[in-house]
């Protein structure tokens, strides 16, 4: 035997080594003729399954990428004019429903509060003197008309006793005038009837005087029974007065509450237009705040796939502002109407050429706030809606 017989039989029973081959590669899958053939048949039904799985999955679900966080933004103005002397809050501020956010000057108004607390007080202060007049009046003057008539009657009784007096003298004076004619009487006793007859005639004048004076007295007291009218109604008035100054007040106190601008929710202050200082009018912006914990998502759905969509359907809501967090949402309203029926500018077509574009309608959707990855208002969202879901 040679050398090179020994040589070829000590490499018998060996593994052919392949010089091209790598150490520490995969060994080389050999594939015989006819798997080599249907090798890319394999590679086309395997990749058309899994088309077709995911376009069977696609058709029932809505992707949108044409939506973004919407809030009901509440523009805060005032309702009064003035100075602006204090703004308590600034961008991004947290504030609580009646928070103080913007103060105006308030000193004018005050003055005229002051005033028209003044005028009610003293208004009160008459209203007080006249039903305490009022009292005293309706409770003297029936007593007063009681006391005149009784006076009258007193007077008018005297003024006969002195009528009947008058007669009497009248009488004794005509007899003794008679019996002086015929000398039957004295001269003396003339005189005496004649000075009796006079003072009887001046106490009926002095009688009638008082009769005058009593009658006087009893009108005087029954016109007194008519001011109890008068002050009755005086009072009402002044209580009218009182009515009208209060509501005065009331308007006042509303003017000075109005220069204290509050917020009506809890929220944050998203924009301020307004500094220290400066001179606002009623109705002037200036603040903006929303609710952070009423918020919702408005996606704007080609109107080719709305056929599949119903309220309740439940959503996923990917954030461009936070990536790989999802949330969780439901459709809660579909548009009544496209996006361009509300468009600032029509768009005519006086040329006649017309291109059909396929319009947008509007899908509310509620999503559940996070505390840790907030959704502010105007972020951009992508909406998967599962439109299989019932």
């Amino acid at each position: 035997m040679t050398i090179e017989d020994s040589k070829t039989s000590q490499d018998v029973g060996k593994a052919p080594v392949n010089r091209g081959r790598r150490i520490g590669l995969l060994p080389k899958l050999t594939l015989s003729r006819r798997g080599r053939r249907l090798l890319p048949l394999v590679c086309v039904i395997g990749g058309g399954a899994a088309l077709g799985l995911w376009q069977f999955e696609r058709l029932g679900h809505v992707t949108e990428t044409d939506a973004r966080v919407m809030a009901d933004v509440v523009t805060i103005s005032s309702r009064a004019d003035g100075w602006v002397v204090r703004r308590a809050v600034t961008d991004g501020d947290r504030v609580l429903a009646g928070a103080e956010l913007v103060v105006i000057d308030q000193r004018e108004v005050g003055l005229q509060l002051a005033a028209l607390r003044a005028k009610a007080a003293s208004i009160s202060l008459e209203r007080d003197r006249t039903a305490t007049q009022l009292h005293m009046t309706e409770t003297t003057a029936p007593s007063a008309v009681a006391l005149a008539r009784a006076r009258r009657d007193a007077a008018a009784a005297n003024v006969r006793v002195a009528s009947s007096e008058v007669e009497r003298t009248q009488r004794d004076y005509r007899r003794t005038d008679a019996l002086v004619t015929n000398q039957f009487s004295s001269r003396q006793t003339w005189d005496f009837q004649r000075s009796q007859m006079d003072q009887a005639v001046d106490r009926q004048a002095a009688a009638k005087a008082q009769l005058a004076e009593a009658e006087a007295a009893v009108a005087d007291a029954t016109a007194r029974t008519a001011d109890v009218e008068m002050l009755r109604q005086q009072w009402e008035a002044l209580g009218h007065d009182a009515g009208q100054v209060e509501a005065q007040i009331h308007e006042k106190d509303v003017a000075l509450s109005d220069r204290v601008v509050r917020s009506p929710i809890d929220g944050i202050v998203d924009r301020k237009f307004v500094e220290p200082g400066e001179y606002v009018i009623p109705g002037q912006r200036l603040l903006l705040v929303h609710d952070p914990k009423a918020v919702w998502i408005e996606a704007n759905v080609k109107e080719t796939k709305l056929a599949s969509l119903k309220p309740g359907q439940p959503v996923v809501v990917s954030v461009d502002a936070y990536p790989g967090v999802d949330f969780a949402g439901r459709v809660e309203r579909i548009g009544n109407a496209a996006t361009s029926a509300f468009a600032l500018l029509p768009s005519p077509n006086p040329s006649g050429n017309f291109t059909k574009i396929t319009q947008r309608v509007p899908v509310r959707i509620a999503v559940n706030q996070r505390e840790e990855t907030p959704l502010r208002p105007g972020m951009m969202v992508e909406v998967d809606i599962d439109a299989g879901h019932p």
